[in-house]
């Protein structure tokens, strides 16, 4: 459940953010995420750390993310999806080679909604 210590660091970083802007709270936070978060832990995380804080009510939308990618060793070329990936690992449907994704372990912000009331 690596989930739970990247959303605190997430959390943490709003926090000295909404201090920074002096903002009320958040009305929205925007997530993209890789084949190694599960989507319902990182709901879970969210949730859970962003009680009693300016996150709580917050809409949580989190976006799978699409990696264009052409194979190292066929040049096929795929959008992959997290069901196209085991862990970080792609398997070529037309050569077999795996290749390791880098993109898929990440978790990354893409927007904030801040609200001023």
């Amino acid at each position: 459940m690596h989930e739970y210590s990247v959303v605190q660091q997430l959390i943490e970083k709003l926090l000295d953010e909404i201090k920074k802007r002096g903002a009320a709270r958040v009305k929205e936070v925007r997530l993209r995420r890789g084949s190694t978060f599960a989507e319902g832990p990182i709901q879970q995380a969210f949730e859970i750390m962003s009680e009693n804080t300016p996150l709580q009510d917050a809409q949580l939308i989190i976006e799978e993310l699409a990696i264009e990618h052409r194979c190292r060793n066929c040049g096929f070329k795929q959008t992959l999806t997290p069901d196209d990936l085991i862990g970080h690992l792609y398997i070529c449907p037309e050569c077999g080679d795996s290749q390791e994704i880098d993109e898929a372990h990440g978790l990354q912000l893409l927007d904030v909604v801040f609200s001023e009331t």
